[in-house]
């Protein structure tokens, strides 16, 4: 009997069948991360700043936006290293897994922070716009939707009392970021970010070059442009020490 009910919907199978064929793959958030970024150098550089649509933005966003000049250094798996020097005083961040460490020699500043459960506290590559495999450790991607050829999901962290999140648009092409939107505990917008003019270091290997960050009125509050950019040609694993 069940075999004669199927048989008598073979027109209807056949449709659902064929909206199913037709329907686009999208892929898994752990498909577009920057797997092949091995290691990562570049320079950055604060082209346009102003400093009352920063201060518009929550948190210390506008006191780090003082950092103009910046060398970033990345080896896959969690390690970064933002070094600066500012009115003479060299000062360098080192992310490292769990572990966070900030150095400033000068005023005898040398402070190591176990960030474990605390993924807000982590910065990653997704600042820069790549999707590094690491973040998939502290973080769900959830696919919500096509906005005009980007794959848009909803970034999250996996601990359930976490309600902070972010929503990434994802070149398909190119796997980086092209826009990022930043949402507090509450759900409010504090920031947003583009990610523009990809550069192609290596074949099929991208990095934008270009960051504009607005702030929650949607002001354009500064520039960065990303310079001198290394992928894969090696980084000394004693920088990442403490």
């Amino acid at each position: 009997m069940r075999w004669l009910v199927f048989a008598g919907s073979t027109a209807a199978v056949a449709v659902v069948l064929q909206s199913v064929a037709a329907a686009p793959v999208v892929p898994e958030f752990s498909k577009l991360t920057s797997t092949r970024f091995q290691t990562l150098t570049m320079d950055s550089e604060v082209v346009t700043e102003n400093r009352a649509e920063l201060k518009k933005i929550p948190g210390d966003f506008a006191q780090a936006y003082r950092f103009h000049r910046v060398s970033i250094a990345y080896k896959q798996p969690g390690k970064l290293q933002f070094d600066t020097t500012v009115a003479g005083t060299h000062i360098t961040y080192t992310i490292n897994g769990n572990k966070r460490f900030t150095s400033v020699p000068s005023f005898r500043v040398h402070k190591v922070e176990d960030i474990s459960g605390a993924p807000g506290k982590k910065q990653s590559l997704l600042d820069c716009g790549l999707v590094p495999p690491e973040l998939l450790d502290d973080f769900d991607g959830i696919y919500e939707r096509t906005d005009a050829g980007q794959l848009v999901y909803k970034v999250k962290p996996k601990i359930k009392t976490e309600r902070f999140h972010e929503q990434v648009w994802v070149d398909p092409k190119t796997h980086i970021v092209t826009k990022r939107e930043r949402y507090n505990q509450d759900g409010k917008l504090m920031s947003w970010y583009r990610y523009l003019n990809p550069a192609e270091p290596r074949p099929r290997m991208y990095v934008p070059t270009r960051v504009e960050v607005y702030n929650p009125e949607n002001k354009l509050a500064g520039v960065t442009v990303y310079k001198n950019i290394k992928i894969n040609l090696g980084v000394d694993d004693k920088i990442f020490d403490f």
